[in-house]
């Protein structure tokens, strides 16, 4: 099974424009060509693709997908810090919401 740039960012839910980014990156290596200088994909290349956009997805940031090489595993201290970060603005968005309750239930100005 081979797939187009177009038909491989279609399949992993993503766009051409990221998928070349990641090429220029390092995080998703150069296929094959065709005989017409089309790229060339396989299922290899939509399983790594969908794994970037996964941890993506998890808020973890490209230089560490980079850093995990090209099986795309992160390390367990990886996604603890990705944790603690979301649990950090968890935690801010939460406080803002409180405040603008209080604001809206007390006709305040902010």
């Amino acid at each position: 099974m081979a797939w187009s740039t177009r038909e491989l960012a279609e399949l992993a839910g993503t766009t051409v424009n990221t998928v070349r980014h990641y090429h220029r990156i390092g995080l998703l290596e150069e296929p094959p060509r065709r005989h017409n200088g089309y790229k060339q994909y396989g299922v290899p290349d939509l399983v790594r693709l969908r794994r970037i956009r996964r941890l993506v997805e998890l808020r973890v940031p490209l230089a560490k997908i980079g850093a995990a090489g090209s099986r795309g595993l992160v390390t367990a201290d990886v996604l603890r810090q990705v944790d603690a970060g979301l649990a950090s603005e968890l935690e801010r968005l939460t406080r803002a919401r409180r405040d603008i309750a209080v604001l809206l239930r007390d006709h305040a100005p902010a």
